[in-house]
């Protein structure tokens, strides 16, 4: 009768040892622009590929906030992205007995340098930035593509399209439709082979399409 308790303490623990490996680790944050002003809307991406699942996605609501579970405990690396802005990618350490907060800065992209355009280019590229910003994606990308034909040396609207096209895989739930989204977004960066900017975001893009082979 003495060995009852004990066993019953056994399985006590062992319910709650199973619970916290069940529920992973948390990850939090908030993600801001360089003025300090919360970013709606902008996406964060946690991705191992050892992990089941390997890719997880977080929106940030009105104050800029995020969060996300489930993360096995190991090294994630998170890339955050929004409409007009530079994505940031970091590594972090995920543990299950508490992760601190992550807060990301973006930095607005300025785009092509004032005066280096004629100013009818200028206007269309604003105007293609407007529908960009306005969640207007597929409308965005064709008036980038229309400008890119006329403007063949307007290179740098390859990384803007490649944002775009990142932005619509992440909020796309069906993976083969989102896969083909990321190829697009490969596609445009390898355009650019000179660019370290579209090397490194090259590289995420590429490990979120193997995340989905997995």
């Amino acid at each position: 009768m003495r060995r009852i308790p004990l066993v019953v303490a056994a399985l006590v623990a062992f319910c709650f040892t199973a619970s916290a490996l069940a529920q992973g680790a948390r990850a939090t944050g908030t993600v801001k622009d360089t003025s300090g002003r919360p970013i709606k809307g902008a996406t964060v991406r946690a991705i191992n590929r050892e992990a089941s699942p390997p890719d997880i996605t977080s929106t940030t609501d009105d104050k800029g906030r995020w969060a996300m579970i489930g993360l096995r405990s190991a090294t994630w690396t998170f890339i955050v992205e929004a409409p007009g802005f530079n994505p940031v990618q970091t590594t972090a350490p995920m543990r299950v007995a508490g992760t601190p907060p992550m807060a990301f800065v973006l930095a607005r992209d300025p785009g092509p340098i004032p005066g280096a355009l004629d100013r009818n280019v200028l206007q269309q590229v604003s105007a293609a930035n407007a529908l960009r910003d306005r969640g207007q994606y597929d409308q965005a990308l064709a008036a980038y593509q229309q400008l890119r034909e006329q403007n063949p040396k307007l290179t740098s609207l390859n990384l803007v399209m490649a944002s775009v096209y990142r932005t619509q895989a992440a909020g796309e739930p069906d993976p083969a439709a989102r896969r083909a989204l990321l190829e697009r977004a490969i596609a445009a960066y390898t355009q650019l082979p000179n660019s370290e900017r579209a090397k490194a975001e090259l590289e995420s893009t590429r490990a979120e399409v193997q995340a989905l082979s997995r």
